[in-house]
């Protein structure tokens, strides 16, 4: 009797055992499956107004041609096309911020070298495109917002005498032809002898020849914005 009672003893045990070994392993699977699904349930923040969002963008004139762009492979393709294309770096914006469409914001110019203008100038009407269309973005999310400049045709005409004078060569130009031009954040200019202004680059089209004129038009159609993070 006794060696009977010990023997049912042990086995109880060794069940008992495998009973709380059985039970840990189910917790422990389970918490790993949980820790595993939280990060797939937890949706990415999204831009909200105010947010300061670091981007890599590129701009497009209204045909669909890149003007401006942070893609070094970009800008090598099209230079191997003959294609005129700046180079700039990220740029940190806020989301849902507008300022005035005349200003004048300029960004680097990485290549090529074009120290005689304090940067690209991007005008107010692109940056708040690409403000609005930020919010509502996740990072690494890739979105195109096109540019409204209302009743702004943004042109320049060029006499004879004005063209030659930028170095314009007004008898072979034709329609198409695109040109580099400086925008200053405000039109004012000093008399002291020994002031300078320098000038934002924009890339302009002729849209328009005349016997006696250039029009140079200096807008673009989109932008191309990739949402790196939120700063």
């Amino acid at each position: 009797m006794k060696n009977t009672q010990k023997n049912g003893s042990k086995k109880d045990e060794k069940n008992w055992y495998k009973l709380v070994f059985v039970g840990v392993a189910v917790m422990f699977a389970a918490a790993m499956v949980l820790t595993y699904l939280t990060p797939i349930f937890t949706a990415p923040r999204t831009v909200q107004p105010g947010d300061t969002a670091v981007i890599a963008y590129t701009i497009r004139d209204a045909a669909g041609q890149p003007v401006l762009t942070t893609d070094q492979q970009l800008v090598q393709s099209e230079y191997e096309k003959g294609n005129i294309v700046v180079l700039t770096g990220g740029m940190e914006i806020p989301a849902g911020i507008a300022v005035s469409g005349e200003n004048v914001a300029p960004v680097p110019i990485y290549y090529p070298q074009m120290s005689e203008f304090a940067g690209f100038g991007l005008l107010g009407f692109e940056t708040n495109a690409i403000s609005a269309g930020l919010v509502g973005m996740r990072p690494g999310e890739v979105k195109s917002v096109r540019f409204d400049y209302g009743g702004n045709d943004l042109r320049m005409n060029f006499s004879i005498e004005a063209a030659e004078g930028f170095g314009l060569d007004f008898k072979n130009a034709t329609v198409g032809d695109k040109f580099t031009i400086g925008l200053t954040a405000t039109p004012e200019f000093s008399l002291e002898e020994n002031s300078t202004v320098t000038a934002a680059l924009r890339i302009g089209e002729i849209v328009e020849k005349t016997p006696d004129q250039l029009v140079i038009q200096y807008r673009y159609g989109s932008a191309d914005i990739l949402l790196q993070q939120i700063a």
